[in-house]
């Protein structure tokens, strides 16, 4: 049978021989990016190696092998990415947490996005460790092209790929030629000369409508042999329309006047578009070509570079502040700096036309954020007469600034609700006491009424003893008035199910739950409030995200007898399932998660780099999770897939089978602890039944693969029992394929 491969966008697990072929692939473009730019700013008659100075580094050497025209190779790398399957035509380069440098000298790092996969420097040398030292040298390389972007003053580049006609390519040429010397003319206040084809052409620094330096006017001039005073008379046209369009003209989804002529088709229908942009606003807001920007996003972009940052650089530390996703992460000074900052953007709004819809954006992304921080830094933060100041551990305080009254009340409400969770968490203790606050806090924390909570308040203490520890009797008691609450309060529940506890606590509180849900009479409600929890951070592990996946496949089984007993994980019978399945919650599940899919692969992407990174001791990582945490939060994801079935489900143990059935794939390679081995083949047991449910008759080849790798499989190890496992293992690869090819004769008749 022939064994096609699986495409890349299926091919969910960073996999030897797959995502690092194309990893390598990113690398060898940013390298050769950088290194036609320093070509072409050193002077467009020099060698190569004269364009690379020399500060004593290894990496001097870096430029030598291009003795030939680096474009050359740059076209040959970019045509291989082009025949890359699942991509839109386009790579996007963009610095990467500026406002997080100790400095602002400090070199600029960035994030490289092309197709469903993006890589940092850490993701090269995290590759270069699995793979081997023969592949060190893609760090130096990569270094080396940020450094080089860093140096040109370069926080994004938006490059189009070109297609096969030479003269696309030409026009990219050309654009990083003007590109190589934007920076030097710059700082020189002079024309900058570059190269195109033949001819050295002298350009001048084209000006936006604030008659600031622009930098991707000026390619679009120089693409073009647009006159200054020409580009003048077109910025100020654009800027014209733009300001006098109504909403329903589209006009207000561009960040800037470059972005409206490169986005609106009458315009760029006149204009050779540059394939290639730089500091281009737009792509701090959006990270694909043919994504619309959001009209609160374009103004946001408008006000900050017309009120509040000329330069880029300050610009993006004013985005960032707002959509940054490492708030689960951010230390308290960064945060005083990120809400001065926030606080800036609402005063500076003044009478705008869209003043409303901007400081909506503001509010709405804040508390969203507010609400992933912490409470240790929550607790660091303290508004004194409306001075935000932030006490450190040692008794001191940073003066951070004035800040806005709305700024103030979003403050003031998370650092107040820190009291009444503390409270929550010792619900039982009897020196614990809810006031009016409390009850208000809560209400509006779970969309409830004060009185509903207060009752929910006195159901809860039933349920905790003095010491806080998990009482399963009370809760069991208290089940039936749980249910007049049905929509919130496994919500709340679940809250506390999100905080560390006592393992035995923790498995009770887990089977009580089963008790509740089997009263629910809508159950697909509690399965979004899980679904909602573990999507929402797709690039973040929590330790609670595995009680979220098993109560999820709780939730999709109807009661029976056998969920009476108590359990820690899903039990390997539910691959039986089939009638006491239910409908209603298993559609609602495959609409989320369809609705979501791109946060969804990338979760279980992040879950699965965790795996690797576990493995990998040299990371000596003291927050990284314990691999046996990553592996049962993997096996309840494809017990949850397999129960839901669908072109997701098979994706996904596709992916995973490719990755734990195949004995030269890298968790097999990393780490040479025996131990592991056992732990990867029960867990590839998981998957073969999973796809034995959930497949279909395209899959068996890949399992069939699976079961010829018995050799190669028990070579892994010398042990016997090791063999014994292997051969018991495999023989649910048979079974998988009977069930699939007796699900399809079911079917037919």
């Amino acid at each position: 049978m022939d064994s096609p491969e699986i495409p890349i966008l299926e091919s969910l697990y960073d996999s030897q021989g797959r995502n690092d072929a194309l990893i390598t692939l990113m690398v060898e473009f940013c390298h050769l990016l950088g290194a036609c730019l320093r070509r072409d700013r050193a002077g467009v008659d020099e060698s190569p190696d004269t364009a690379v100075a020399s500060d004593g580094n290894d990496d001097d050497t870096i430029d030598v092998p291009l003795q030939i025209d680096p474009y050359v190779q740059l076209n040959k790398t970019l045509s291989k990415l082009a025949k890359r399957p699942g991509h839109d035509g386009t790579i996007l380069i963009r610095a990467n947490r500026l406002s997080s440098r100790a400095h602002t000298s400090d070199q600029t790092d960035y994030r490289v996005f092309f197709s469903d996969i993006d890589i940092t420097r850490h993701t090269v040398a995290a590759m270069v460790r699995r793979v081997g030292d023969h592949m060190t040298y893609l760090n130096a390389l990569v270094l080396k092209a940020f450094e080089t972007l860093s140096d040109h003053n370069i926080l994004t580049v938006f490059l189009r790929i070109p297609d096969e006609a030479s003269s696309s390519f030409e026009d990219l040429k050309t654009s990083l030629s003007i590109i190589a010397r934007y920076q030097q003319a710059l700082d020189k206040a002079e024309a900058l000369t570059f190269r195109n084809g033949d001819q050295d052409v002298a350009l001048g620094i084209m000006k936006d409508e604030r008659s600031l330096p622009d930098s991707n006017l000026t390619l679009l001039a120089g693409l073009n042999a647009i006159k200054t005073d020409a580009m003048g008379k077109l910025v100020k046209e654009v800027h014209h329309w733009i300001r006098a369009s109504d909403t329903s003209a589209g006009a207000h989804r561009y960040a800037s006047v470059y972005d409206a002529i490169a986005g609106v088709k009458n315009l760029r229908g006149k204009f050779r578009i540059p394939p290639i942009e730089m500091n281009n606003i737009r792509w701090f807001l959006v990270e694909k070509g043919g994504d619309k920007l959001p009209k609160a996003k374009a103004q946001l972009a408008w006000l900050i570079r017309e009120e509040l940052e000329e330069d880029i650089t300050d610009q993006v530390l004013y985005l960032e502040s707002l959509y940054a996703a490492d708030y689960g992460q951010i230390e308290a000074r960064e945060l005083g700096l990120r809400l001065k900052r926030l606080s800036a953007i609402i005063d500076s709004v003044g009478e705008r036309p869209k003043k409303t819809m901007i400081v909506e954006e503001v509010v709405t992304h804040l508390q969203w954020h507010m609400d992933r921080i912490s409470d240790a830094i929550l607790e660091k933060l303290v508004i004194d007469k409306g001075i935000l100041v932030i006490r450190d551990d040692e008794g001191g305080a940073l003066e951070i600034g004035r800040v806005h009254d709305l700024i103030v009340r979003i403050i003031e409400f998370y650092t107040g609700r820190l009291d009444t969770r503390s409270k929550m968490r010792r619900v039982g203790a009897e020196d614990v006491a809810f006031n009016r606050r409390d009850h208000e806090i809560l209400a509006r924390d779970f969309d409830l009424s004060p009185l509903d909570v207060k009752e929910i308040i006195q159901l809860l203490k039933r349920c905790f003893d003095a010491k806080g520890r998990f009482n399963k009797a009370g809760f069991e008691a208290c089940v039936e008035s749980f249910t007049r609450y049905e929509e919130k309060v496994f919500e709340i529940l679940w809250h506390f199910l999100k905080q560390p506890m006592p393992r035995e606590d923790r498995i009770a509180f887990l089977n009580a739950l089963q008790l509740l849900f089997v009263k629910m009479k809508k159950p697909e409600l509690a399965l979004q409030v899980l679904l909602s929890d573990f999507l929402e951070e797709p690039g973040h592990i929590h330790i609670y995200d595995r009680n979220g996946i098993m109560l999820a496949n709780l939730l999709l089984r109807r009661y029976n007898k056998e969920l009476e007993i108590d359990i820690e994980i899903t039990p390997e019978e539910v691959f039986l399932v089939r009638e006491g399945l239910n409908r209603e919650t298993a559609a609602a599940a495959l609409m989320m998660i369809d609705q979501h899919c791109d946060a969804f692969y990338e979760k279980i992407r992040t879950i699965h780099r965790g795996v690797i990174n576990s493995l990998d001791f040299s990371e000596n990582a003291d927050d990284e999770l314990e691999t046996k945490y990553l592996l049962s939060l993997e096996r309840e994801i494809h017990v949850f897939v397999s129960l839901l079935g669908g072109d997701i489900a098979r994706s996904v143990l596709r992916s995973a089978l490719n990755e734990y059935g195949n004995p030269d794939s890298e968790i097999y390679q990393i780490n040479s602890e025996k131990s592991i081995f056992e732990a990867f083949l029960l867990h590839l047991k998981i998957i073969l039944r999973g796809l034995g449910r959930a497949g279909d008759a395209s899959d068996e080849w890949i399992i069939e693969h699976t079961a010829n790798q018995r050799e190669e499989l028990i070579a892994l190890s010398s042990e016997h029992r090791h063999a014994v496992l292997v051969d018991r293992v495999l023989d649910w690869a048979h079974k998988a394929r009977e069930n699939i090819q007796s699900r399809q004769m079911t079917e037919v008749a």
